[in-house]
């Protein structure tokens, strides 16, 4: 089961990729701007590979924690 603090910072992150990242993304698309929207990919998969391995490492720390606690 995923923890609450997990749950919301999952969220509040997803939440502010979308209003940036995703925004300009949008607007990049709407106005046919292909190199932008390239860049804005780019950008986009960044951002999010950094969210995934944000998440990792606070999961590993946070079982790194619970595994000494239980010792």
């Amino acid at each position: 089961m995923i923890s609450l603090d997990i749950e919301s910072w999952a969220l509040t992150r997803a939440h502010h990729i979308v209003l940036n990242e995703g925004l300009n993304l949008a607007k990049a698309a709407q106005d046919l701007d292909r190199k932008r929207s390239r860049m804005l990919v780019y950008e986009l998969q960044k951002v999010i590979a950094a969210a995934i391995l944000e998440a990792h490492a606070a999961n590993a720390r946070s079982n790194g924690s619970q595994a000494v606690q239980g010792t």
